[in-house]
C-alpha cells in the first residue's frame, strides 16, 4: 500500500510515497494487501463506473422535497433580494449520486456564477429583476435530467440599511475543511475594524463554531450520510448603535462509500473537483483515478495503471505536451482556476520549462481547499492550491482561508529560519490583504506559482524522469511501480550527501511535527548556524527525510526551485538564521545571526545542482548552473526586515519598509515562522 502522505510544507507539501528504492516501494505497497479494501472493485478503475441503463421508473419533476423515485431536490429562496448573497443547492436524494452538473443562465441581467458546475452556487444580485437558469445533471445510472428555474430578485426595501454579505465556496464534502467570511459593504476600514462579530447555526447537523474569529469562520463540515444543508448567520455590532446580519446556506455533500483505508484519509478529505474540459478524452479516467474519495491505500488494484491514464510525456508532441494536451488533464473545483492556469501556461511559460516538466505527471488538480500543494507518486498527479491563481476578489472568495494544519511545529525551538523571494531589493511575491478586495495581474501570480511549480514538478521528474517516459506508453504498471532505479534523489544521496545529523533531526520537528528533545530545545541560533552553514544544502527543508526513507527528496526539489527562480525569473532567495520569533512579534524583531541571498550559487552546492538538473531537466545546457550569481551575505546584527534592501544596507543606510512591504513580511515571514516550517 502507498505510505501515508508526508505532511511537510505550508506552501508546497511533498505528498508522496517516500521510499528509497523499488524493493522498498513494492514492500510498502504490497504489505497487508490481500483483496478487500472496498471502494472500487477490481482492475484499475477506482471506483468502477456504473454503465448507463434505461430508466426503471418515471423520475418525478425536480421539487424542494424528495418524493418516491426522486433523484434530487432543489433548495432555493422563493425570492432573492438585491444586495444579499443567496445560495441555490441541488441535493442528491438518499441513495443517489449526482454528476455532470451545470447551471446555465438563459434570461435576465448576468449574475456571477463562479461555481456553475457545482451542486451549489451563490448569487449576489445587485438589482431587482427576473432571471432564468437551466439546470442539467446526471444520476448514478447515467440518466440525464434537466429543469428550468425562474428566479425573481426583489428590490431592497431599505437600501440605506447596513447589510452583511457572506462569501465562500457554497459546497463541501462531509468532514472537509471550509471557510466563510462576512463583509459589510460600503464601510471604511476603521468602521470594519470596530465591528464585533457573532456566528451562530440556524439549521442542519451540529457544526463546531470554535473556529470563528471576527468576520471569518474556519471549520470542518460535520459527518453526513446524505446531502444536507447547514444554515449559518453572522451578526455584526459596530458599537455605535448600528448592527447587521447575513446568512449563508452551505451544502454538505455526502461522501461516496469509502474503502477501509482511503488513500485520502480524514485529514485530507478531497476537494470537490471535476475535469476542466468535459470533452477531454481523459475526463472519465481523471474523475476515477486522481482525487476520488473511494481510492484505497491498502489495495494497489484500486489505483489506475499508466495504460489507463498515461504520463503526459508518454503521448504526443515528442515528449513535450502542448497546452491543449495539458488542459485535457486538469481537474478544478471552479472553472476560473483552469482558465487562469491555461493563461499562465500560454503567457508566462516563455522558456517552456513548465510544459516540459509537466510531461512527468498524469494530471493536475487545482482546488480551493488543496492546502498545501503536493505531488503524490500514488497517482502521479500534482495538487495545487488555487490561492496561487486567483486574479479577482470574486475568484478569491471561492478559495478557502483554512490555514495549514501543521501550525505549531517548532514552536518550542529557540531559533527561527525565515526565507523569502526577492527581486530588485523588493519582495518578489506580494501578499494582498483579504479585506481590501483587490485584484491582481497574471504577472503578479508568476513568482508564487512559478516557485510552486518548479518545486512540485521537480518531485514528479524525480520519480519519473524524462528518460523513462517513452518506455511507459501502454504500461500496465501503476505510477509507483514504474519508478526507475537510481532516481535523481538517490544519486544525490549517494554521491553528494548532506552531513548534519542535527539539522536532519530538527527537520523531523519542523516538517513532521516530532516533539523536540531537550537538546534540540537548547540549540541557540549560533548552534544552528554551525550545523547548517558549512553543509551543502540551500535550505533546512532539504533535510526532510520521511520515516523509513534513507534520503530526502526535498533536497532535490529545493535545489531546482531556487536555481530556476534565479536563472529564469531573476528572483533570488533569502535565507537566514535568527533569534526565535515570539508571539506578537514581527520581522523587525528578528535579528539576522547569519544569512545569504542566493545560497544556491555556493561552489559546494553547484555539483549537486548539476546532477539533479541533468536527470530531471535534461533540455537545459550542461553549464546552466554556471550562470548563477555568487551568494550575497546578509547583514548580521540587522533585522530581517531591514535586510530586504541590500543596496541600502551596503550604502550604510536602513531603508524603512513601506506599508505593503510590512504586510508582505507579516504574511510571508511571521505567519510561516509561527507554523515552524515551510
Amino acid at each position: 500500500m502507498p505510505q501515508r502522505p508526508i505532511h511537510t510544507d505550508s506552501h508546497r507539501r511533498a505528498f508522496f510515497a517516500a521510499t528509497g528504492g523499488m524493493a522498498l516501494v513494492l514492500a510498502a505497497l504490497l504489505a497487508g494487501c490481500g483483496g478487500g479494501g472496498g471502494g472500487g472493485g477490481g482492475g484499475d478503475s477506482p471506483p468502477t463506473p456504473v454503465q448507463p441503463v434505461p430508466p426503471v421508473a418515471e423520475v418525478p419533476p425536480l421539487s424542494s422535497q424528495c418524493q418516491s423515485n426522486s433523484v434530487a431536490r432543489l433548495a432555493q429562496p422563493a425570492t432573492l433580494q438585491a444586495g444579499r448573497n443567496q445560495e441555490l443547492s441541488l441535493l442528491a436524494c438518499p441513495g443517489h449520486r449526482l454528476s455532470q452538473l451545470r447551471w446555465e443562465q438563459k434570461e435576465g441581467a448576468a449574475l456571477a456564477t463562479l461555481s456553475a458546475r457545482s451542486q451549489a452556487l451563490t448569487l449576489e444580485p445587485g438589482a431587482a429583476g427576473s432571471h432564468r437558469f437551466d439546470l442539467s445533471y446526471q444520476d448514478e445510472l447515467g440518466r440525464s435530467h434537466s429543469a428550468s428555474l425562474p428566479l425573481t430578485v426583489a428590490a431592497d426595501a431599505n437600501p440605506a440599511a447596513l447589510r452583511a454579505v457572506l462569501r465562500g465556496e457554497p459546497s463541501v464534502y462531509a468532514g472537509g475543511k471550509f471557510s466563510l467570511r462576512a463583509w459589510l459593504p460600503g464601510l471604511s476600514e476603521t468602521e470594519l475594524a470596530a465591528a464585533s462579530w457573532r456566528w451562530e447555526q440556524l439549521e442542519g447537523p451540529t457544526l463546531n463554531l470554535s473556529g470563528a474569529s471576527g468576520a471569518r469562520l474556519v471549520a470542518s463540515a460535520p459527518a453526513a450520510s446524505s446531502d444536507t444543508l447547514l444554515r449559518l448567520r453572522a451578526s455584526a455590532d459596530l458599537g455605535d448603535g448600528r448592527s447587521a446580519s447575513g446568512e449563508f446556506s452551505l451544502l454538505v455533500q455526502a461522501l461516496p462509500p469509502l474503502p477501509a483505508n482511503p488513500l485520502f484519509g480524514s485529514d485530507e478529505t478531497p476537494s470537490r473537483v471535476y475535469p476542466y474540459k468535459a470533452s477531454s478524452p481523459r475526463a472519465a479516467a481523471l474523475s476515477e483515478c486522481i482525487y476520488h474519495p473511494g481510492l484505497s491505500s491498502s489495495n494497489p488494484n484500486n489505483l489506475c495503471t499508466l495504460s489507463k491514464l498515461p504520463l503526459l510525456g508518454s503521448v504526443g508532441s515528442n515528449g513535450t505536451p502542448t497546452v491543449d494536451e495539458i488542459m485535457d488533464r486538469v481537474l478544478v473545483s471552479n472553472d476560473w482556476m483552469g482558465a487562469n492556469f491555461e493563461r499562465f501556461l500560454r503567457e508566462q511559460d516563455v522558456h517552456g520549462d513548465f510544459r516540459r516538466m509537466l510531461a512527468s505527471v498524469t494530471a493536475v488538480v487545482i482546488g480551493g481547499r488543496v492546502r498545501p500543494a503536493f505531488y503524490w507518486s500514488a497517482t502521479g498527479a500534482i495538487y495545487l492550491d488555487a490561492a496561487n491563481l486567483w486574479l479577482t476578489p470574486e475568484q478569491r472568495d471561492t478559495v478557502s482561508e483554512t490555514p495549514d494544519p501543521r501550525s505549531d511545529n517548532g514552536a518550542l525551538l529557540n531559533y527561527a529560519s525565515p526565507w523569502r523571494y526577492v527581486k530588485d531589493n523588493r519582495h518578489a511575491i506580494t501578499s494582498l490583504a483579504v479585506a481590501k478586495r483587490a485584484s491582481r495581474s497574471l504577472e503578479d501570480v508568476q513568482n508564487a506559482l512559478g516557485s510552486l511549480l518548479y518545486h512540485e514538478l521537480s518531485h514528479a521528474g524525480d520519480f519519473l524522469p524524462p528518460r523513462v517516459h517513452a518506455s511507459l506508453l501502454g504500461s500496465s504498471s501503476r505510477v509507483y511501480e514504474a519508478i526507475p532505479a537510481l532516481t535523481a534523489s538517490e544519486q544525490l544521496n549517494q554521491r553528494y550527501p548532506f552531513f548534519s545529523l542535527e539539522m536532519r533531526g530538527l527537520a523531523r520537528v519542523l516538517s513532521y511535527g516530532d516533539a523536540p528533545t531537550a537538546t534540540q530545545i537548547g540549540y541557540q541560533p549560533l548552534d544552528v548556524v554551525r550545523f547548517f552553514s558549512q553543509d551543502r544544502v540551500n535550505d533546512d527543508y532539504s533535510y526532510s527525510v520521511a520515516s523509513g526513507a534513507a534520503f530526502s527528496r526535498e533536497d532535490t526539489a529545493m535545489l531546482i526551485e531556487e536555481a530556476l527562480m534565479q536563472r529564469r525569473l531573476g528572483v533570488w532567495r533569502d535565507y537566514a538564521i535568527t533569534n526565535k520569533l515570539e508571539p506578537g512579534a514581527n520581522s523587525a524583531d528578528l535579528t539576522v545571526v547569519w544569512g545569504q541571498r542566493g545560497r544556491i550559487g555556493e561552489a559546494a552546492i553547484r555539483p549537486r545542482l548539476q546532477l539533479v538538473l541533468a536527470e530531471i531537466m535534461p533540455w537545459l545546457p550542461a553549464d546552466f548552473a554556471d550562470g548563477l550569481g555568487a551568494p550575497l551575505a546578509l547583514r548580521t546584527g540587522s533585522s530581517w526586515g531591514a535586510n530586504l534592501d541590500q543596496a541600502a544596507l551596503q550604502a550604510g543606510k536602513i531603508k524603512p519598509l513601506s506599508a505593503q512591504q510590512r504586510y508582505n513580511e507579516q504574511e510571508q515571514t511571521t505567519r510561516a515562522l509561527l507554523r515552524g516550517h515551510r
